[in-house]
């Protein structure tokens, strides 16, 4: 386990932006690096901001349970979020907050050092791509997708919650976690993945 405690703290009381205003707690990131997979959400909600804690309302019991359909619980990953307080309910952070705030997600990859980052959601592909000095393009676009972007596979995932506002897109959510549970176990999956398939950043 990395010792977050020192970031945690920084994040605990930053008022680089104006989400400050309206947070009860920032929320920090969760979990383990001995698994190789960071997940990065977009952004606290509103059960997050009670309890000071990421992805534990609706969007974090789907994550849950597909993470424990492919044998993982949350405690073997990583999980974090693009921002650390509360937007507006219905408003995705803005580009500035998302900037504001990638020092924190930049620590937390160059520390845990994942060989695989799941980005869930535009906000979170946004923050990983200023991270890594990447633009990506939308998720609807390469949902699923594998890319090498310096020494990190980057594999952009829908959010919980959009599939949770159209469940339509729940096969493809759950098969995108089991081709990357698959890629990293070096496992062939449905989709046959290899490194020919692996686009070059």
């Amino acid at each position: 386990m990395v010792n977050f405690d020192n970031l945690c703290q920084t994040i605990s009381v930053c008022k680089d932006c104006d989400l400050y205003y309206s947070r009860k707690n920032a929320v920090c990131g969760e979990g383990t690096a001995s698994s190789g997979i960071m997940i990065v959400g977009e952004a606290p909600g509103q059960k997050e901001d009670l309890e000071g804690k990421p992805f534990i309302g609706r969007s974090g019991k789907l994550l849950d349970s597909i993470l424990s359909r492919e044998g993982l619980s949350r405690s073997e990953v990583y999980i974090s979020n693009a921002v650390r307080c509360r937007p507006k309910l219905g408003v995705a952070p803005k580009v500035a907050e998302i900037k504001k705030c990638s020092k924190y997600l930049k620590y937390e990859i160059e520390s845990i050092k994942p060989r695989i980052i799941v980005p869930m959601g535009n906000s979170a592909l946004k923050a990983v791509g200023i991270v890594l000095g990447f633009s990506f393009p939308k998720v609807t676009e390469i949902s699923g997708k594998i890319y090498k972007v310096k020494d990190y596979y980057v594999i952009p995932q829908f959010h919980p919650a959009a599939i949770l506002r159209n469940p339509k897109k729940l096969e493809i959510f759950k098969d995108n976690f089991v081709s990357t549970i698959s890629f990293l176990m070096g496992v062939t999956g449905k989709e046959g993945l290899s490194e020919r398939e692996v686009l070059k950043a």
